[in-house]
């Protein structure tokens, strides 16, 4: 009689187990029988059967949580895709070097915002943007929108690809990057040839970002603290956002170290 007892709680455990792993696995399709005996088992099958239906109720509105985050990404990154394509309309009917210059940078940041939102729209992880793949794309992208068939610079990477980011950081530290890269590109290299150095790692609590080119430096009189240049601003002004602190050095070439 004793084994049969065990036998049958042994075969009851069993089941609401193997229910309870499924639920784990977001697999809601089984439930448990629940028999006529009323006991314990009965009693802690229905729990897990409410517990299922529950789970299963909140993963499906999770789900439909997700598609309404990722549609508002995709929109957000056609809206800002289509106000790059109205400067570039714009940039048709102007013959001013200047103005060029004003909207090539504007199109550049834009892109910068519309490249984070367009990989979160196909990432399975709505919280997270991985640090590697968004910087070498946004690299990527800045130097083509400089490039001429004379242009021979060279990328050179050295960046944590276990580094992931939420939207609220990635933004500040894409439009950084976007900022230096494009003074780079602009300034460094008279005769458009030369390396850009781009690393990005943690040491303890502390994220460090390195941008280094072999170009020809800043002017000695050039103070970035002070400077009224545009790019200059922002990128002390986010740097301020990140609660970080930027470092300029000109010994080789324009060297930006950023740590937050």
């Amino acid at each position: 009689m004793t084994n049969l007892k065990e036998t049958y709680s042994h075969k009851r455990a069993n089941e609401i187990l193997e229910v309870v792993m499924n639920y784990a696995r977001l697999e809601f399709q089984n439930k448990i029988e629940i028999s006529e005996k009323d006991d314990v088992f009965d009693a802690i099958s229905a729990g897990v059967n409410m517990l299922g239906e529950e789970l299963e109720s909140s993963t499906i509105s999770l789900k439909e949580k997700e598609h309404l985050l990722k549609e508002i990404h995709h929109r957000v990154k056609n809206n800002l895709q289509i106000i790059s394509s109205l400067l570039n309309l714009q940039s048709e009917n102007a013959g001013d070097e200047k103005f060029l210059a004003m909207i090539r940078e504007s199109k550049n940041r834009i892109m910068s915002m519309a490249l984070i939102h367009e990989m979160l729209y196909v990432t399975k992880d709505l919280s997270q943007i991985n640090v590697h793949n968004y910087i070498t794309k946004l690299c990527n992208s800045v130097y083509q929108s400089f490039y001429t068939k004379d242009c021979s610079i060279m990328f050179e990477y050295d960046i944590d690809e276990s580094l992931f980011f939420e939207i609220d950081n990635m933004i500040p530290v894409g439009l950084i990057v976007n900022e230096i890269i494009s003074n780079s590109l602009k300034y460094a290299f008279p005769d458009k040839k030369g390396v850009i150095s781009v690393s990005f790692s943690k040491n303890n609590d502390k994220y460090i970002l390195t941008a280094h080119d072999n170009g020809v430096g800043i002017p000695e009189n050039f103070d970035h603290k002070t400077s009224k240049s545009l790019g200059m601003q922002l990128i002390h002004m986010l740097s301020e956002q990140l609660d970080g602190e930027l470092l300029v050095d000109s010994k080789k070439g324009a060297k930006y170290k950023l740590c937050f």
